[in-house]
């Protein structure tokens, strides 16, 4: 859930996919998920991100968005998303976007695309995502001090 609501507006998000998130994690996923599958899947995330300030979307008030950092006209959020056509739940499937969005620019940056199943043994979920960010996206990082 976001702590820090999105203002509200009917101009919605560019969505796209970091040069980093596709080379390195997006490939699994369409291995994984043939054909239709991720391609609904994908749909549907990018619908629902695009969507996230838009006048009466609950999403950002629900428990598939944790929002991680804030500050000023920029958020870092979690994002649970489940596989299309699968009967997992969203939240118990492990599947997880780190997004950034600029609301300056209606941007929405995915960062990070991964099943916590795939995270390092040694290392908890929180501080994979914080030592990825630190070592692929300087610039954003620097947005948040």
């Amino acid at each position: 859930m976001f702590s820090n609501l999105l203002p509200v507006s009917s101009i919605l998000f560019n969505v796209s996919y970091k040069e980093y998130a596709k080379s390195h994690f997006l490939k699994e996923f369409e291995k994984k998920y043939k054909g239709k599958q991720w391609e609904k899947t994908e749909s549907s995330i990018f619908e629902d991100l695009k969507r996230l300030r838009v006048k009466n979307n609950t999403t950002q008030q629900s428990s598939q968005i944790d929002e991680l950092k804030h500050k000023n006209e920029y958020w870092l959020f979690k994002y649970d998303f489940r596989i299309a056509g699968s009967n997992q739940s969203t939240k118990s499937s492990g599947n997880r976007i780190v997004g950034f969005i600029d609301n300056t620019q209606n941007k929405l940056d995915i960062l990070l695309i991964y099943n916590k199943n795939d995270l390092p043994k040694n290392k908890k979920e929180t501080q994979y995502i914080e030592d990825v960010l630190s070592q692929n996206y300087h610039e954003i990082e620097e947005l948040f001090k």
